[in-house]
């Protein structure tokens, strides 16, 4: 019986690394200790590790879109359009995960942050464009960012198509008013 188990085990593991002609010659080393005639089918091999980009979700699709004319948004920097060509969700271990976009205008890699889960799905959102105040002093301040919101599943892998939300924002007084936002359109362009 120990024979039988140690070639059952060679055979398997002939097969797993898939050496030439090892796992005949497994077969073959079953079937002759075992005092079978026919050999045993071997257990396929254990799937091939992800890349980092099957298990990272990489999204290749180009996506643009567009914005009217907005005197707040153009003095900040905010881009009239731009297109995204690809996007990588990096899982965060010990840190937060990160989106890795690669586009026309904006480029980098971008804190994610992550909904709960729904249908076993996650909402994630980045933010790729920022520009917000540094507070020294307490006087009239504007911002404004550009958010891209998808959905992940659970191994990271993007399984839809992105959304491009922006905000433009300003306050009296950057100490103690509140911020007023407004959302600025983008429209998706095919």
């Amino acid at each position: 019986m120990k024979s039988v188990l140690i070639a059952i085990v060679a055979a398997f593991c002939a097969h797993t690394l898939n050496a030439a002609g090892s796992e005949n010659a497994g077969k073959a080393a079953f079937s002759e200790l075992s005092g079978m005639s026919e050999a045993v089918p071997v257990p396929p091999a254990a799937p091939a590790p992800l890349t980092k980009s099957a298990a990272a979700g990489v999204h290749g699709n180009p996506f643009c879109w567009s914005r009217g004319k907005d005197i707040g948004a153009d003095r900040l920097g905010m881009p009239d359009s731009f297109c995204i060509r690809s996007m990588e969700f990096i899982p965060g271990f010990n840190e937060v995960s990160k989106l890795e976009i690669k586009g026309d205008v904006l480029n980098g890699i971008f804190d994610l942050k992550l909904g709960q889960q729904c249908d076993g799905f996650f909402k994630a959102t980045a933010i790729i464009f920022s520009r917000v105040p540094m507070v020294q002093v307490c006087a009239p301040a504007e911002a404004a960012y550009i958010e891209l919101d998808m959905l992940v599943d659970e191994r990271g892998t993007i399984v839809s198509d992105p959304a491009a939300r922006s905000f433009y924002g300003e306050t009296s007084d950057a100490c103690d008013s509140e911020w007023n936002y407004r959302e600025i359109k983008y429209i998706s362009k095919i």
